[in-house]
């Protein structure tokens, strides 16, 4: 029988008055699979804010009591938002995303639908993939998907638990359903270019949880089926600039080359992310003369040994070859930057920061190590007991690592000040002077 079904993405960033852009991709390909199934689907993103702050690093630590404050105050805006459009939709069946870091918002979203009378309420997600039972524990939750919903969702109608075998065959999945975003009008069209190309990784950093739920087998589409669904969101909603979402997009250079091929005479604008080792000079030339505009690198650390307590499999002069490369080609570039892991000295980020002034990325992207589960850190106990709700990359109310507050509050100023004099990141994230 077919339900009316709201799949919800709970609110984190937006208590906090932060900027918070792109779609829940894996809520709507979860919606285009129910929609084939017959399902009426509507997806609601709870975080969604593009007028928000684009804050520094340093002022979201400051912002981060706003979200705990207001995490169980029903009073709030944003809860009563929620509310009223569930009231609105009156779905038979409310689904919630939860990632750890929206655990305890994820579960104040079953908790105001149960209140008014949804049937069933199922979580699914990241966190509840792995540790099932912090979901379940909680009497507003009926069901829980663990893994990849769209071929398994329906079966959580009637069982508890329901555990997903990862899908072989991404290339005949239906095309996320964008047109079932509440308030898509409000979405700008860049927002709405969020394509993924492939699920999965090869890596096994120890501070990711992809290898837990995804493996090291990457599932790849069809670069047609990619390109068609983008000349979809650009005739529906105006869409010219596209981020490719995969963990490492560069790593077949035949498809990538197809795929650059296929978009290069489109006059999209387009970027991505991938791994330094993942990079050379013949696939840069020809990602850059097909449109690509900016390129996401998780460089994490200037720190050889820090690089081996992460399993990142890179090397520092990896790090510095790619960046030599991006830099020649005038190709913007973001750096992930990860501190406080582990093992990690204060020595360890004075070389990171070292490192980001001879490389010169166009933008710092740094973070918090958390503990997360379904990380190789957290499987080896080098982590730490807390609630999940004070632990985020961007909070420094628990420290999991070894690294002094201090230091990791100097390597966050000396982050804001980098990217504040970089003019490439005043244009890339709207800075501010």
């Amino acid at each position: 029988m077919a339900k009316k079904i709201l799949l919800i993405d709970p609110p984190f960033q937006k208590f906090m008055g932060f900027s918070k852009n792109g779609i829940p991709l894996g809520l709507l390909s979860l919606a285009g699979s129910l929609k084939e199934k017959g399902h009426s689907v509507e997806v609601l993103d709870s975080d969604y804010n593009p007028s928000g702050t684009p804050y520094p690093f340093m002022a979201k630590i400051e912002h981060y009591d706003e979200y705990l404050n207001n995490l169980y105050n029903g009073d709030h805006q944003i809860w009563k938002g929620i509310a009223s459009q569930i009231e609105r939709t009156k779905p038979d069946v409310v689904g919630v995303s939860m990632i750890s870091t929206k655990l305890q918002s994820g579960l104040r979203v079953a908790h105001i639908a149960k209140d008014l009378g949804v049937e069933r309420v199922i979580a699914g997600g990241p966190h509840v993939t792995i540790f099932p039972g912090d979901a379940l524990n909680n009497k507003y939750v009926d069901s829980v998907v663990r893994g990849e919903g769209e071929e398994v969702f329906e079966k959580a109608l009637v069982d508890e638990v329901v555990r997903a075998d990862r899908i072989k065959n991404i290339k005949s999945m239906a095309w996320p359903a964008r047109e079932t975003l509440i308030g898509i009008e409000n979405y700008q069209p860049k927002d709405l270019g969020f394509v993924m190309t492939s699920r999965g990784c090869p890596g096994s950093c120890n501070f990711c949880c992809s290898e837990s739920l995804w493996g090291n087998t990457v599932r790849m589409r069809d670069i047609e089926d990619v390109v068609a669904e983008m000349d979809s969101v650009h005739e529906n909603y105006g869409t010219n600039k596209f981020y490719v979402v995969d963990d490492t997009f560069t790593l077949g250079r035949k498809r990538v080359e197809k795929f650059c091929d296929n978009v290069s005479d489109r006059g999209y604008e387009w970027s991505c992310l991938t791994r330094v080792d993942k990079l050379d000079e013949g696939i840069l030339e020809k990602m850059a003369g097909s449109g690509c505009s900016m390129v996401k690198v998780g460089v994490e650390s200037g720190s050889q040994k820090v690089l081996d307590l992460m399993n990142k499999e890179t090397s520092v002069e990896q790090i510095k070859y790619a960046a030599g490369l991006l830099n020649d080609k005038k190709m913007p570039w973001l750096s992930y930057i990860m501190v406080g892991v582990p093992g990690e000295t204060s020595e360890d980020v004075d070389k990171t920061m070292k490192l980001i002034e001879e490389v010169r990325p166009s933008y710092v992207s740094a973070a918090i190590y958390t503990p997360y589960p379904g990380t190789g850190f957290s499987e080896q106990g080098k982590g730490l007991d807390f609630a999940l709700e004070e632990a985020n990359h961007h909070s420094m109310k628990v420290l999991a690592g070894d690294v002094p507050r201090e230091k990791i509050i100097e390597f966050m100023e000396f982050a804001d000040k980098y990217n504040h004099d970089s003019k490439k990141a005043h244009e890339m994230y709207n800075i501010k002077d």
